[in-house]
């Protein structure tokens, strides 16, 4: 059994207005646009206005804690997805980043993904920064490993403001298979951080909401919603663990994994 749809929905919809109404109120003139190609934007610098960003930050945890609570006869997988970031510079505007994955399931028992890659990005300014590069991927839907070509292109836009860090992601995978049709996948981003550490300790709390988009079969085909710590120990080092309600399809039906996620980040 998985969520109700309309209990998604409704608390969709909460969340919606509740951003929507917070950010309508600001009043500065700059701001981040949410994904690639859209018109409209939004500012965080002024969200005081209406909310402090760190009580908006609360309370994007408090409501995707209350999204992730599962129902008590829900029939759901758990898993683990550990994940390997390297970013390094070529020069002022220039730089290389590589990313690595390993993913497992059925009650953490199972690898059934796997995949690295490298591109190449270019900082276009303060907040936007473009690139593209390549992945290969692994993946064993039952008992053997296929595997996948995918390049892909991204843009990628990070602020700081008061109290939070703020990025959205949003990329456009070309998948190439040689056991299925191939297919142009959009995915998009979004992770909000604390600014200040928890007191008494040296971490900050995390929300972070990602979709994927089957361009081929015109249709949403996961969705990520997640919360967490995240820890830097060093300037050049950031590590990450937290929770991920996955939310994807298998065939036409939706089916749910609880996810443990980490993450090693690496800047030079």
């Amino acid at each position: 059994m998985v969520y109700p749809s309309s209990r998604f929905r409704s608390v969709a919809a909460v969340a919606s207005f509740v951003l929507f109404h917070c950010l309508s109120h600001c009043n500065g003139t700059t701001g981040a646009a949410i994904g690639v190609g859209l018109g409209r934007g939004f500012c965080l610098d002024k969200v005081d206005s209406c909310m402090t960003c760190q009580k908006l930050l609360v309370g994007v945890v408090l409501l995707a804690l209350f999204v992730l609570v599962p129902v008590a006869t829900a029939e759901r997988d758990s898993g683990a997805s550990h994940n390997l970031l390297i970013k390094a510079p070529i020069n002022d505007d220039w730089f290389v980043i590589s990313r690595s994955n390993l993913a497992y399931r059925n009650d953490f028992d199972d690898l059934f993904l796997g995949f690295t890659g490298g591109g190449f990005g270019f900082q276009w300014t303060d907040e936007w920064s473009l690139r593209a590069g390549y992945r290969h991927v692994w993946f064993k839907p039952q008992e053997d490993w296929l595997e996948e070509d995918r390049p892909y292109a991204e843009a990628f836009y990070a602020n700081r403001f008061d109290h939070v860090r703020f990025t959205s992601r949003s990329r456009f995978e070309f998948r190439f298979f040689d056991y299925r049709e191939n297919d142009v996948r959009f995915r998009n981003e979004f992770v909000i951080e604390s600014n200040k550490p928890i007191p008494g300790t040296a971490l900050r709390p995390y929300a972070e909401e990602e979709f994927f988009y089957s361009t081929n079969d015109g249709r949403f085909e996961a969705n990520w919603l997640g919360a967490g710590l995240a820890w830097r120990p060093a300037d050049s080092i950031k590590l990450k663990v937290g929770y991920r309600w996955n939310r994807f399809r298998v065939g036409d039906d939706w089916r749910d994994r609880d996810t443990l996620v980490t993450g090693i980040n690496l800047f030079f």
